[in-house]
């Protein structure tokens, strides 16, 4: 079999993405309400523009229908919902995302049930289930901890890729 010898490095990585990620992460981790009622405030925003700009184009059409109107409405009760009610979104977010890891959860542990019987040695399955429920029902009541979670994976992330960017640069020195 042949060995494959590289001679040379070329890399055009940054060190700057990363550590914008860095920050990201620190920021998500630190404060992801204010992360969340940010977000939702640029949502908001957007259904408001969406929302009058439709009602404006409409309004200068002669063949507007009552579907025009109901679309311009829907887009700016749905900007108030995510300005005003960021918190309820932040909830309804948190929420599915919880009952996904609930069903998954309940899932694993039926089928964990059903390799208990058949051996007793299969219990691992019905563990993992049951810690899956317990992480389905914490993501449900605990607030913001799927964007701490977030943070943390991008911080993670950005110091490997800055561990990455040194090695690098050490190799190719």
């Amino acid at each position: 079999m042949q060995k494959i010898i590289i001679k040379s490095y070329e890399s055009k990585k940054s060190i700057v993405m990363p550590i914008v990620f860095l920050i990201v992460g620190i920021i998500l981790f630190l404060n992801p309400g204010k992360i969340v009622e940010f977000i939702s405030y640029i949502i908001g925003g957007v259904f408001l523009a969406l929302g009058i700009g439709k009602m404006l184009s409409d309004s200068k059409r002669p063949d507007r229908t009552t579907g025009d109107t109901f679309y311009s409405i829907l887009m700016i009760i749905l900007a108030v919902i995510f300005i005003f009610f960021s918190d309820t979104v932040e909830f309804l977010f948190r929420l599915s995302i919880g009952l996904w890891i609930i069903m998954n959860a309940l899932n694993t542990i039926i089928i964990g049930s059903n390799m208990v019987k058949l051996d007793k040695r299969n219990v691992v399955t019905l563990i993992l289930g049951l810690i899956l429920l317990s992480i389905g029902l914490y993501t449900i009541f605990v607030e913001n901890v799927i964007l701490s979670t977030l943070g943390i994976i991008v911080m993670i992330y950005s110091i490997l890729e800055i561990f990455d960017y040194f090695y690098i640069i050490n190799k190719t020195k």
